[in-house]
């Protein structure tokens, strides 16, 4: 049987303007393939299903990002909601992939 891939998808909204909502896709096939092993070794340092049974994952502060992170991977799917003053250090490189991903254009939302 063959292994289902792994998408991610994040949504950082928030901050200091309003409406400035940033949302990208990524399926590790469309990348090349060491950047979706990178991908694949970051998503599993996160632990996603564990974030996700602590979230939402709240933090001080007004005017911070909240993000928005959805990993789907082998049939389950893992939803994370986190400020941005109170991102878990695991879960930050992953973020910032995924806004790197994001200036792509064909990885926009």
């Amino acid at each position: 049987m063959a292994e289902l891939g792994l998408s991610v998808s994040l949504r950082r909204s928030g901050g200091l303007l309003p409406g400035q909502v940033l949302e990208t896709f990524v399926r590790e096939e469309d990348l090349e393939p060491g950047r979706a092993k990178e991908l694949r070794e970051m998503v599993a340092a996160a632990d996603p299903e564990a974030l996700a049974s602590r979230s939402p994952i709240r933090g001080p502060g007004a005017d911070m990002y909240q993000y928005e992170v959805v990993v789907d991977t082998e049939g389950r799917r893992s939803r994370i909601v986190v400020a941005g003053s109170n991102v878990p250090p695991e879960l930050r490189p992953l973020i910032g992939f995924l806004e790197q991903e994001a200036s792509i254009p064909d990885r926009k939302g």
